[in-house]
């Protein structure tokens, strides 16, 4: 029920974020990255559950689980007009190794909706934050 609980939560506040937009220094407008104040924002194809349930997937390293790291990490991306995902990055990983096995698994979840402004579609700049609790501390 938790694990429910805060994904909602999380769904609603990446849903809800306030007005900013990024400008990308010497580009055109049609490559402006918006962070929110777009008509619909990006959204995975199958809704944020899937999403969620192929994250909760990513397994642990072993040097992680070894030395009982645990927390939130946020997955920092830029959804793309035709939803395919660039500048991935993790942000308060836990270690190269772990960083590396989450954006493998985010990569293969590709295809997403892209935003849209005054019906179009447009680079909107993302962050998804995932959980790791180990059950089985040994």
């Amino acid at each position: 029920m938790k694990q429910i609980l805060f994904m909602l939560i999380m769904l609603i506040a990446v849903l809800t974020a306030h007005a900013q937009q990024v400008e990308v220094a010497n580009s055109s407008a049609n490559d402006k990255i918006f962070t929110t104040d777009i008509d619909t924002p990006p959204e995975f194809n199958g809704g944020m559950d899937q999403f969620y349930s192929h994250i909760a997937r990513i397994p642990y390293t072993w040097a992680d689980r070894a030395s009982h790291r645990q927390g939130r990490v946020a997955v920092v991306m830029v959804v793309e007009k035709d939803g395919s995902l660039s500048n991935l990055k993790v942000i308060h990983g836990f270690s190269e190794k772990q960083n590396d096995e989450i954006l493998r698994v985010v990569r293969k979840l590709n295809k997403w909706r892209p935003g849209m402004l005054n019906g179009k579609p447009v680079r909107v700049l993302c962050s998804v934050p995932i959980d790791f609790k180990l059950t089985d501390p040994y």
